[in-house]
């Protein structure tokens, strides 16, 4: 999971930076990362019911292929093969903040370990992922980029490579698992649902 979750930190700092080599000025930067933000929240209302009908672990494997594809978008200095590629990111970014921790609470439940050690288990991967990963990622990035001067695409094909490993790592050790199908609706229900939380959220924002 932390090799995946590195793939995504190395991107981070040098997607702006990237999309000004390639000559575009802040709007198109601007309408590039809304496209990503979007994707991301329209995708993230059904990514959750979808990895439970086809499996977690698929799910895992989907996030690292889009990934991927997104990175190798990253090369192209035409805008809509970038917009594709920022369409990817967001569907991966749902995936990641979904899919990894969905899988890791049914694989505990599965095993029978105890509840408590679950909370270790994140607290122990908001250090580690969010935290150290992020800093080595960033050193790591930066390395590519300035000391070896490899161009501000580097840190993309090296977060390419990582997902690749991390997609190994899961096709071959990680076993798969679903949701209760009792708990599955259709795709409109979700919407629906998604729509009714986004719209409530926004009221109570406002009244504040």
């Amino acid at each position: 999971g932390y090799v995946s979750i590195a793939g995504d930190w190395l991107q981070g700092p040098y997607v702006y930076y990237l999309y000004s080599t390639y000559g575009f000025g802040k709007g198109e930067i601007g309408q590039l990362f809304i496209a990503g933000f979007g994707s991301s929240m329209l995708f993230g209302t059904i990514v959750g019911s979808l990895a439970d009908k086809q499996g977690r672990r698929r799910a895992c494997v989907t996030y690292c292929i889009t990934y991927i594809l997104s990175c190798i978008t990253k090369h192209s200095p035409e805008y809509k093969v970038l917009m594709i590629g920022r369409v990817l990111g967001g569907i991966a970014t749902s995936l990641l903040f979904s899919a990894f921790e969905s899988w890791l609470v049914a694989e505990h439940n599965k095993r029978g370990f105890e509840q408590q050690w679950l909370s270790l288990t994140f607290s122990k991967a908001i250090f580690l992922g969010n935290g150290l990963i992020a800093i080595l990622s960033g050193l790591f990035g930066n390395l590519l980029v300035d000391s070896l001067s490899l161009g501000p695409v580097a840190p993309f094909d090296a977060a390419a490579c990582f997902l690749a490993i991390g997609m190994a790592i899961i096709l071959s050790s990680w076993t798969e698992n679903y949701g209760d199908a009792s708990e599955n609706k259709n795709l409109l229900t979700q919407f629906r649902g998604a729509a009714v939380a986004i719209t409530s959220g926004r009221v109570q924002y406002l009244l504040l």
